[in-house]
């Protein structure tokens, strides 16, 4: 069994402040341990259920948060930025299963732990297909392109909601409850570890049951921007088309091709910051 994690750190439990999830923050260094720790849980129930292989890719910022010398020796790490498939680079058709830990709630979740998608300071929303998608489902497709499920998701307990709308019945664990933005109830942390070994146990011993998300015919990405200039910007690309003031639109036949033009826009869209 091979397995893919996809780590993001706004999930994580113990995080909930800004000081933690920004490089230049009082509290990043800590955070980085907290996810870390928390990385190190999922490999070992991955581990126990058989994986021969566990690959990490860190999928934060500049998505070198995962200090690897306190990850599980047995895993690979993928980290560093730029990256072809961004949160989902090294993922293929030989893994079994997707595990997506520390995720958050997409953009406009109220409340939400750092709720965004993607870049929080240009999206307000993304539709796919005319589907409400976070940063679970949107990868989620991605692994489907390789036809392979994503099986577990862990976060606050509104993006562990949003992925059973996003994706569908996976396995979940909510390691704290939502306040507000940068508040939260955390579990303790023997609670959550428990958590964890409960779910997984459940995804492993079901992995072939998990459906691929596969996109076959047309596929169509809305975007809405925060401001009108950034999606002017955007319709300076061939074959995007506005859909209102702030709303542009991909359409193609293929999810990996539109999900790495959907990606180009957004760091078009950032640059008139």
């Amino acid at each position: 069994m091979k397995i893919y994690i996809s780590a993001d750190i706004e999930g994580i439990w113990g995080v909930v402040s800004r000081s933690q999830t920004m490089s230049d923050g009082k509290d990043y260094f800590r955070a980085r341990k907290l996810m870390t720790q928390e990385v190190n849980w999922v490999i070992e129930e991955a581990l126990k259920a058989g994986a021969t292989k566990v690959v990490v890719n860190d999928s934060h910022g500049p998505m070198d948060n995962i200090l690897i010398e306190e990850l599980n020796p047995k895993a690979e790490l993928i980290s560093g930025s730029p990256k072809p498939l961004s949160m989902m680079e090294g993922i293929d058709e030989t893994f079994d299963g997707v595990l997506l830990v520390g995720y958050h709630p997409r953009a406009g979740t109220s409340p939400g732990i750092f709720d965004h998608t993607y870049y929080g300071k240009v999206i307000s929303n993304v539709w796919i297909n005319g589907k409400p998608m976070g940063e679970s489902g949107i990868n989620a497709g991605v692994a489907g392109y390789f036809n392979v499920p994503v099986i577990f998701v862990s976060g606050d307990d509104q993006v562990t909601v949003q992925v059973k709308e996003e994706i569908g019945e996976i396995e979940t664990v909510a390691v704290k409850e939502t306040i507000s933005r940068y508040a939260a109830r955390n579990l303790s942390r023997e609670e959550v570890r428990a958590k964890y070994a409960e779910s997984l146990e459940r995804a492993f011993k079901n992995i072939d049951k998990y459906p691929s998300i596969k996109y076959k015919e047309i596929i169509t990405i809305d975007i809405e921007f925060n401001q009108a200039i950034m999606a002017d910007v955007c319709m300076q690309v061939p074959g995007v088309l506005r859909k209102d003031p702030k709303t542009v639109t991909v359409i193609s036949k293929d999810y990996i091709e539109a999900h790495k033009l959907f990606r180009a826009l957004i760091n078009l869209a950032a640059a008139v910051l």
